[in-house]
């Protein structure tokens, strides 16, 4: 990776940006940075773009001017040189721009973008992140925000999740981001705060049953 997309790549992951949110700032399409970093398009970033960037992560434009700059050029100018993660690590975001009934949206297999792991989720196997659809967990979660899920936590009574619900009518289960409120060997029972009601899903129809554990801004 040349030395533009891993000034890049640092500097979101020591804001807590994610690319996503990074491409919507200065204009572009969700995926444009995802493909500057991943694919190499564009082979280098346009003028007005290089401009907005720098602005935004608080590094000498220069970086991004040059790839071929060597990493001492690029300690030399980065305005706040901190350590560099190591071994930056890519979960999936899931989501549709349009939700149903009750917030729900397609989950398996609908990946839609890439981010960088926050520190708590750099490790933990199978992490992934969710776009919220709909007003239906506002105050809570807004349409947009990003999610962070570890499926490797026990839920507890409270706690925020992502559950995949299967149904007779739909070949692929539908997702709901809501609070759990209990499960007994029937019933499955989630919350959500707009409008305020209880849902509940049998048992053999919950499909996985995953904890958030932080969100990130709107996209």
């Amino acid at each position: 990776m040349d030395t533009a997309r891993s000034a890049i790549v640092s500097r979101v992951a020591q804001l807590g940006l994610s690319l996503s949110e990074l491409s919507l700032k200065v204009g572009k399409n969700h995926a444009y940075f995802q493909q500057f970093i991943k694919r190499g398009v564009p082979g280098r970033l346009p003028e007005e773009v290089r401009g907005l960037v720098a602005e935004i992560l608080g590094i000498d434009e220069r970086i991004l001017k040059e790839p071929s700059s060597s990493p001492s050029e690029f300690l030399k100018m980065t305005r706040e040189p901190r350590g560099q993660p190591r071994g930056s690590i890519w979960i999936p975001v899931y989501g549709h721009s349009v939700g149903g009934k009750d917030g729900e949206f397609i989950l398996a297999g609908n990946e839609v973008s890439e981010v960088l792991a926050p520190p708590g989720l750099s490790h933990v196997q199978n992490a992934y992140a969710v776009y919220v659809v709909g007003d239906s967990m506002e105050p809570r979660y807004f349409a947009g925000e990003t999610v962070f899920v570890n499926p490797r936590l026990p839920i507890s009574r409270g706690a925020f999740v992502v559950a995949q619900i299967s149904s007779a009518q739909d070949t692929v289960p539908h997702a709901y981001v809501k609070r759990f409120v209990s499960q007994d060997s029937k019933r499955l029972r989630l919350e959500q705060y707009n409008p305020k009601k209880v849902l509940e899903f049998p048992v053999s129809a919950v499909v996985s049953l995953h904890r958030i554990v932080m969100c990130g801004e709107n996209r």
